[in-house]
């Protein structure tokens, strides 16, 4: 009998920043996401929220910020610009 993983809930609760190449092109967003009983997560992703970069679970909202804040400083630091709205 196969068991089938349970679909983990997530709800969107800010995008920390958006940033693109200064070349223009696909915009990059970092978003915090609350978890279901474990925590929150921040994602990093290009262009459609499927094209995930990269994601890392912390247990909670300030450390999620301080986290998206020091991802946003390495793409600065790649040479990425703050997207504009």
């Amino acid at each position: 009998m196969t068991r089938t993983q349970p679909q983990r809930r997530s709800e969107l609760v800010e995008i920390a920043w958006r940033v693109q190449s200064p070349r223009g092109g696909t915009i990059t967003t970092c978003a915090l996401y609350r978890l279901a009983g474990r925590g929150v997560e921040v994602r990093s992703y290009h262009g459609a929220e499927d094209d995930l970069l990269g994601s890392h679970q912390v247990v909670d909202i300030r450390t999620a910020r301080q986290l998206a804040g020091e991802w946003h400083d390495a793409m600065i630091a790649k040479g990425f610009v703050d997207a504009s709205e």
